[in-house]
């Protein structure tokens, strides 16, 4: 029974890629379709975790016009 209560806790969880030099005011200045340069290379999956625990290994899909992470492997 405990299980099934656990089981629908909420979790925040983290996509973190790593940008050089990318500061809020280039946030802020974003435009729709604009593409930033990242130091994580194009075929490698991204860490998917909660706080300072990693739970799983992802990669980013667009689905649409939404940008979506699927979890390729859990840790």
């Amino acid at each position: 029974m405990w299980r099934s209560e656990v089981a629908q806790l909420p979790v925040e969880l983290d996509v973190a890629v790593p940008v050089r030099d990318f500061r809020v005011r280039n946030l802020l200045a974003l435009e729709p379709g604009q593409v930033i340069e990242s130091q994580w290379g194009y075929s490698e999956d991204v860490p998917l975790g909660s706080v300072d625990v990693q739970l799983a290994w992802s990669e980013f899909e667009v689905v649409d016009t939404r940008l979506a992470v699927r979890i390729t492997r859990l840790y």
